[in-house]
């Protein structure tokens, strides 16, 4: 079976487990701190970043768009998305803007986990208006 490796809670990780879920693939769902010290992240995903799907044999699929396009590709039934070309660069446009979101998002909540003194306002704004439209 494979294992997604994820944090709580993460966008990410929520977008494979749906996909996972949209195509009826059973999975163990590993919950991990990715700023922890003891961190598996290493042995998995070069980048230290969630999500990593763990595969059957070992290898590992990281990176939640590349995921996302691996099950597509290795699992077509159901398709997630569409065939056609017009349909595909349209969702795959909203799954850019959505990624974008979620990064502005979360670039806000870790400079809100710094020292109010050394936070910028100005900067938090700017990615908020990403995230608010």
């Amino acid at each position: 079976m494979m294992r997604l490796i994820s944090a709580t809670p993460s966008p990410y990780a929520r977008k494979v487990r749906i996909a996972l879920a949209e195509k009826a693939i059973p999975f163990e769902l590993l919950t991990e701190v990715p700023w922890d010290s003891d961190t598996s992240l290493p042995r998995y995903n070069p980048l230290e970043k969630l999500p990593v799907l763990i595969l059957e044999d070992g290898s590992t699929v990281y990176e939640s768009s590349y995921i996302l396009e691996w099950l597509e590709r290795k699992y077509p039934t159901p398709a997630l998305m569409p065939r056609d070309d017009d349909g595909w660069l349209a969702a795959r446009k909203c799954l850019v803007l959505a990624d974008g979101i979620c990064d502005a998002f979360l670039l806000v909540f870790f400079e809100r986990r710094r020292p109010e003194a050394h936070q910028s306002a100005p900067w938090v704004a700017r990615q908020m208006r990403k995230v608010d439209g």
